[in-house]
């Protein structure tokens, strides 16, 4: 097991004390588990790029412009709904 020294100034000690108490864990465990936490979401793939490595990108209908002119569709869509 490797050991690790760190310089807090008084607020980020004060936080860490914080998030302990809070927690109920000990310094090196909150440290530990924000370590792990970091690297996973160092890990994740952006949506974008999942649903293109899924192949989901393009395989919906509607319009084209759909996100960058939602409200103009959503009251059209709205309007069809009320003159019925």
């Amino acid at each position: 097991m490797k050991m690790l020294s760190v310089r807090l100034d008084d607020k980020e000690a004060a936080a860490l004390d914080a998030v302990c108490e809070a927690q109920g864990l000990s310094r090196s465990e909150v440290v530990k588990r924000a370590i792990r936490d970091l690297a996973q979401a160092g890990r994740r793939r952006p949506f974008g790029r999942v649903a293109r490595d899924l192949g989901i990108i393009g395989c919906f209908s509607g319009p084209r412009d759909l996100g960058e002119r939602h409200g103009k569709h959503f009251r059209r869509a709205l309007g069809a709904k009320t003159a019925r």
